[in-house]
């Protein structure tokens, strides 16, 4: 199932947004950037970013795909509303989709997406 356009951050303003304005929290193969709003009216709205550092566009795809996966898996546990940017790191290319959904667990635990975290 594809994100709705709805859920995704697009545009660059709104990326810049959560990184100035938001908190992050940095793990071996993700940086999770997050940014709560009331104003949203959906769960959350998520933005991918996988740059040219993590290898060439098969590999970019793989791990977008992978993470997608993983926050439809996952994605029901945010609490409303956030703006999320998930960044993958050099590492991520390498990552198995455990050890990828094993480190956003991790962050979701950490971060007051879920309620669980410390803000």
């Amino acid at each position: 199932m594809k994100l709705p356009r709805s859920r995704r951050i697009t545009r660059r303003a709104d990326f810049q947004r959560v990184r100035t304005r938001g908190k992050s929290i940095q793990g071996r193969f993700l940086v999770l950037g997050y940014l709560a709003d009331e104003t949203l009216t959906e769960p959350f709205r998520l933005g991918l970013i996988t740059t040219k550092r993590l290898g060439d566009a098969v590999v970019r795809n793989r791990v977008r795909r992978r993470l997608r996966g993983i926050l439809q898996r996952t994605g029901d546990r945010i609490r409303n509303p956030h703006w999320i940017v998930l960044i993958a790191r050099g590492a991520a290319a390498n990552a198995t989709s455990e050890q990828l959904e094993k480190e956003w667990k991790w962050m979701l635990h950490r971060a007051p997406l879920t309620g669980g975290g410390s803000e």
